[in-house]
């Protein structure tokens, strides 16, 4: 076992959300955006101009790492769908 294997007790274990789902995400990000946004009842669901209006901000935060929200973990474009949805930063 390798010495920067070895934990003691009393150290955390930091836990990765998107580590722990990634197995059950298609390759095709796009295709699954599509099928969550089909799943939201339609008054639930972001119209056009308010998805593209946030993923505008998302898009130019420091926070953004290749649509992943550094902040919270989420992909931007899934938390762009929903109306009641907000950034974790505030910025939309």
């Amino acid at each position: 076992m390798a010495a920067d294997n070895i934990r003691t007790e009393n150290e955390r274990y930091r836990f990765c959300r998107l580590c722990d789902i990634i197995d059950s995400i298609p390759e095709d990000i796009g295709e699954y955006a599509e099928k969550l946004y089909g799943l939201l009842d339609e008054n639930e669901r972001a119209g056009e101009e308010l998805i593209r209006s946030r993923m505008d901000i998302c898009e130019e935060c420091d926070r953004n790492m290749h649509g992943t929200c550094l902040a919270c973990g989420c992909y931007c474009l899934i938390r762009c769908f929903a109306v009641a949805q907000r950034c974790p930063k505030k910025k939309w």
